[in-house]
């Protein structure tokens, strides 16, 4: 699933997405490292306050990782 298709709220969607921009544009290991690190806050945040359901919050979750994981790869 892709962002543009979860069912989420806007403001969610649009920070999930400046963070998945900076995931991809980061240039280095530690860049990287540190926008997982904000995407990993982010979720932690959506979790504390309550504001999506589990199943989002894990899908969300998911796209990050991937994003993160594509980026390392490239990296290498």
């Amino acid at each position: 699933m892709t962002l543009e298709e979860m069912n989420i709220p806007l403001p969610i969607k649009i920070q999930a997405a400046d963070i998945i921009t900076r995931i991809e544009q980061s240039t280095g290991i530690i860049d990287a490292t540190m926008a997982g690190g904000i995407a990993e806050g982010f979720v932690l945040g959506i979790v504390c306050l309550k504001a999506m359901q589990p199943k989002d919050i894990d899908q969300l979750e998911t796209l990050f990782s991937q994003a993160s994981d594509r980026k390392m790869a490239g990296l290498k």
